[in-house]
């Protein structure tokens, strides 16, 4: 089984653009978008919103199906229990 490519290696290999200039296009910090470079666990949401700036600074349109990543479930406030 191949393995898919990480977006910092497309990025990198496609590219001049640099992480920072990823995170302020996307609005991110510097970890979340590094994080969703090199494949790391992150929110599909953060994900899909580094791609979009990609393709926006880049004109290359990547799909997370394309890309190494992993997702993690966006954290939830724990619930309050109920008492009787």
């Amino acid at each position: 089984m191949e393995r898919k490519p990480t977006l910092l290696s497309i990025r990198q290999q496609h590219t001049h653009i640099t992480t920072e200039q990823l995170a302020e296009e996307a609005g991110m910090s510097l970890g979340q978008t590094y994080t969703v470079e090199i494949g790391g666990f992150t929110t599909k949401d953060t994900a899909v919103q580094v791609l979009a700036a990609f393709r926006r600074l880049s004109g290359k349109a990547y799909t997370l199906d394309e890309i190494r990543f992993q997702n993690t479930p966006p954290i939830q406030a724990p619930q309050k229990q109920m008492t009787h």
